[in-house]
């Protein structure tokens, strides 16, 4: 982040900030039994974090933080990476999109924000084969459900390809584990485990344990069309009223 980027978070007013801090507790709350994200709030009510402006970026400091992130005092590495990823995508969207718009803005305008931020994030990248695979599904779904779609992430993965999911456990954790054993027998040391999220629903899905990307949208629109946007495939497998949802999007365009 631009010193410009780390004072705008700071001196936001606290909307900004208080965004920032309920996407941080579900990403610490990453392969917790809690679901609820009311329950989550109360758990950690006095859970905080603090943007402290160092010569060469910033650094978090964290107070009575979900134990389970860390490992004898020092925070997992892949939970702090995903710390500093909402970190990035919140503050881009406000401050170089969101800050700029002076009017509702229009399907191609939506578009390009998708594209902008989904390459700012690094997920977007030129020179690489057709690849990844949007996995759709509910959180909650029967054990033979989650086996059969960790299957299909292994046959997945034994072929090279790449998980985009809503990053969350269940139908959205599956296909990610049965593919990363996939990977591992095929000795593919950079497969990818992407994972799209937006702050109205991260706290209730919060990032599954082989995430090794994160995105976070500003809304459910754009994250419903990052996913088709990066998708060279999409697999659908059981699910809510969510899952419905995905599938009449993908169907009306």
């Amino acid at each position: 982040l631009s010193k410009a980027d780390i004072e705008g978070l700071t001196s936001s007013g606290g909307d900004l900030f208080a965004l920032f801090r309920h996407c941080a507790l579900a990403i610490l709350n990453t392969d917790s039994d809690k679901g609820d994200p009311a329950k989550i709030s109360a758990d950690y009510s006095d859970f905080d974090i603090r943007v402290i402006p160092q010569p060469r970026g910033l650094r978090l400091e964290l107070f009575n933080a979900p134990t389970q992130s860390f490992v004898d005092g020092k925070m997992i590495h892949g939970i702090q990476e995903h710390l500093f990823s909402a970190l990035r995508d919140i503050v881009y969207t406000d401050f170089k999109i969101t800050a700029v718009q002076t009017q509702p803005p229009t399907p191609a305008q939506t578009t390009n924000t998708v594209f902008r931020i989904l390459r700012n994030a690094r997920v977007v990248r030129p020179d690489q084969s057709p690849r990844m695979v949007v996995c759709w599904g509910g959180h909650s779904i029967p054990r033979e459900e989650y086996d059969y779609a960790k299957h299909v992430g292994y046959e997945l993965g034994l072929r090279g390809l790449d998980i985009v999911t809503g990053c969350g456990i269940g139908a959205m954790k599956g296909p990610m584990k049965g593919a990363a054993v996939g990977h591992a027998k095929q000795q593919i040391k950079d497969g990818r485990y992407i994972g799209i999220s937006e702050p109205g629903i991260i706290a209730s899905e919060s990032p599954n344990a082989i995430v090794n990307e994160l995105v976070i949208m500003p809304d459910i629109e754009k994250r419903l069309e990052a996913f088709v946007r990066l998708a060279h495939a999409v697999i659908v497998f059981p699910g809510g009223v969510g899952t419905v949802e995905e599938i009449l999007y993908l169907l009306s365009i």
